[in-house]
């Protein structure tokens, strides 16, 4: 997760990325597409939910939390930003990025994924909640090497 969030792109760093939780050893073949999935969500929380007005700096916090329970891995993005548009549909999405998030998790690593506004109100933020199926043999083990 540290890598992702390293990689991550924010021009004013007003940004905080704040990880909580643990998904236990994740093989290759899982984390590999899994990284992908969340450089794009932290990057299009990046790009599109902190919209820069004039000169002020953004500001505004990204949580992810991991969360494992036998074989199912859970992820959780929200941010407090602007939130998705009203009609928002992750299936018809025009983004390319999201449409590499929606292939990636329901294809490659056959789970599902849903994505809505965090909340009501003003900056309603956005909560994209992922979950995947992960072997349960040694899930809780320390990766080799």
């Amino acid at each position: 997760m540290r890598v992702v969030e390293e990689t991550v792109s924010d021009p004013d760093g007003g940004l905080r990325f704040d990880v909580t939780g643990e998904s236990g050893y994740v093989p290759g073949e899982t984390a590999t597409p899994l990284a992908v999935v969340l450089n794009e969500l932290l990057q299009n929380a990046v790009d599109h939910a902190y919209p820069r007005v004039g000169d002020e700096p953004i500001e505004g916090t990204v949580h992810v939390h991991l969360e494992r329970e036998d074989s199912l891995l859970e992820v959780i993005v929200t941010d407090d930003g602007v939130g998705l548009p009203v009609g928002f549909d992750l299936t018809k999405s025009p983004g390319l990025g999201t449409s590499i998030v929606h292939a990636l998790v329901t294809g490659e690593l056959a789970g599902t994924i849903e994505m809505a506004n965090a909340r009501d109100g003003e900056r309603p933020g956005t909560r994209v909640h992922v979950r995947i199926p992960v072997p349960v043999a040694g899930w809780n083990v320390e990766p080799p090497g």
